[in-house]
């Protein structure tokens, strides 16, 4: 079977919005999971639906995770600032962001 593409624009029926709501966020963390089993990756996941519930998914602790973040950020401002910008226009979205992080020393 053949899955068909959908065109990435909002769902408008709240029902059908909230069960692909679900099943993708199951999904991702599902694959956030098997990223960080698989490849020994560290991995933090943060997801809020649109009724403000948080989901989240991490691999170690997350707030070391999240200072690790910062720092890394901090220390790496501009290149990281170039990414968040091509990343944005790929998604369409302000509120959007797709990190991709190797551990320091692993590489």
């Amino acid at each position: 079977m053949v899955r068909g593409k959908i065109e990435m624009k909002k769902i408008e029926n709240a029902t059908s919005r909230q069960v692909t709501f679900s099943k993708r966020r199951n999904g991702l963390l599902k694959k956030a999971y098997e990223l960080s089993v698989l490849c020994d990756a560290q991995v933090s996941l943060i997801i809020f639906s649109q009724r403000g519930r948080l989901y989240e998914y991490s691999s170690s602790d997350m707030k070391k995770t999240i200072e690790r973040y910062r720092k890394y950020t901090k220390d790496h401002e501009t290149s990281n600032h170039d990414s968040e910008i091509y990343l944005q226009e790929a998604v369409g979205t302000r509120n959007c962001f797709l990190f991709s992080r190797r551990p320091s020393g692993n590489r």
